[in-house]
């Protein structure tokens, strides 16, 4: 019971993420795609995407810490990146924010968010051990 990263030798990950992660006997929480946004509901660093990148790991962290996890428990994230040059300082600020093992990753870039102004939305899930 518990939690297990999958690294099989025939796939490579390079960089701050991991292939796979096996869960049983716990808990699953799925936090929605989360966006750069303050407590009063303003876009934060305004076209600066690792500022607004930090700004949505923290809103991850708030909403895990309801249901009494932390980032370390974050098993699976999926970034959406308004433009593809925004790969590194998004992978930058991850690379700061979790630590090894890393949590699965898919990073897509998109045509656009729902409002110009935000540069990153990001879902997370996590599991919390019995």
């Amino acid at each position: 019971m518990g939690k297990k990263v999958l690294q099989p030798a025939s796939v490579q990950a390079k960089g701050s993420y991991s292939p796979g992660w096996e869960v049983s006997g716990g808990r699953i929480i799925y936090v929605a795609g989360q966006i750069p946004w303050d407590a009063e509901g303003r876009t934060v660093a305004k076209g600066d995407v690792a500022g607004q990148t930090r700004q949505v790991f923290e809103n991850i962290r708030a909403v895990l810490a309801e249901a009494g996890a932390t980032l370390d428990d974050v098993v699976k994230i999926t970034v959406f990146a308004a433009d593809i040059r925004y790969r590194d300082e998004i992978n930058r600020v991850r690379t700061e924010t979790f630590k090894p093992p890393y949590p699965a990753s898919t990073q897509v870039a998109v045509a656009a968010l729902v409002d110009p102004e935000w540069l990153v939305e990001i879902e997370a899930v996590a599991f919390v051990p019995d």
